[in-house]
């Protein structure tokens, strides 16, 4: 095989999330000649803009300009950064096992998390805003901007008592032993794709794509593929306060979403079981008692 180039954010985390990706590869026996192209995206130059303000595509975009241009074949990134619709031109050509899906909780030492009263959390994503001020409504939110050890280096200086972050990503950098307190993923529902390390190539790469395809996860694919067809057809952008999580437990699949509704408080939830082959008949489902509900509230 030829040998490609992999692009991905300059971050530790996807410099790890890489190497995951590469091993997960390996133990599928593919060795895959490459170079590394570490890219800037907007997301990453501007940590001071509120991230609900910046558009789609804001850890992705610069990536996917240089797959088209054919500076790097294949893109490494964290599914949930991902938008629903794929740039023309390219395919999400691998979802690998997901990793713990679960939201976490990062407290400073010597700050309790048994009761969340009046303590400042630092968060940067109207979900899981949202969904702390369901569990503990005198919560002090604020911004929270950064890779992540500059949040916790932040939280460490004393500039927040905890902050909320995906237990997967502490986990790949080793800070699995900082987390203070799991959120049930039923009712704090993460935020589609979240745990799933995905590829982004050229649709036309036959040759890189036949690869990838052969070592993707099913069970993982077919999940988020529910997750991401619920986005769809919601129009759910990354800065609504909204989760879904699709997943099979052994041939049962099982899909929840949560909606919170800013202008009048409200929160919706629907929640659908079937068996594996239903799966697309029960998302379908999920997404009408969504609708059903979300007009009520209006």
């Amino acid at each position: 095989m030829r040998t490609i180039v992999f692009g991905i954010r300059k971050s530790a985390l996807a410099r790890r999330q890489l190497e995951e990706f590469i091993a997960y590869l390996a133990k599928n026996s593919v060795t895959i000649p490459h170079t590394v192209k570490a890219i800037q995206t907007q997301g990453d130059k501007d940590k001071t803009s509120p991230m609900d303000q910046m558009g789609q595509g804001i850890f992705t975009k610069e990536i996917e300009r240089a797959i088209l241009s054919h500076e790097i074949d294949c893109a490494v990134h964290s599914l949930k950064d991902m938008p629903v619709k794929a740039t023309a031109g390219t395919v999400l050509s691998f979802c690998g096992p997901r990793e713990d899906v679960r939201d976490c909780l990062v407290l400073r030492d010597g700050v309790s998390g048994n009761d969340l009263k009046g303590l400042r959390i630092g968060t940067g994503s109207p979900r899981r805003e949202a969904f702390l001020k369901e569990i503990a409504p005198s919560v002090k939110l604020l911004p929270i901007r950064g890779n992540v050890d500059t949040r916790l280096r932040k939280l460490d200086q004393g500039d927040y008592e905890g902050i909320v972050l995906a237990a997967c990503g502490l986990k790949r950098l080793g800070y699995g032993n900082r987390i203070s307190r799991y959120f049930d993923p039923q009712t704090f529902v993460p935020a589609a794709g979240q745990g799933v390390i995905c590829s982004q190539t050229r649709a036309d790469d036959a040759e890189i794509n036949s690869v990838l395809e052969k070592c993707a996860s099913l069970d993982t694919a077919q999940a988020v593929a529910a997750e991401r067809k619920v986005l769809e057809a919601l129009e759910v952008g990354c800065h609504t306060p909204f989760g879904v999580y699709a997943r099979f437990d052994k041939e049962q699949f099982i899909i929840s979403a949560r909606l919170y509704v800013e202008h009048n408080n409200r929160y919706i939830a629907e929640q659908r079981t079937s068996s594996r082959m239903d799966r697309e008949k029960v998302t379908a489902d999920l997404i009408d008692g969504l609708k059903k509900q979300a007009g009520k509230q209006k």
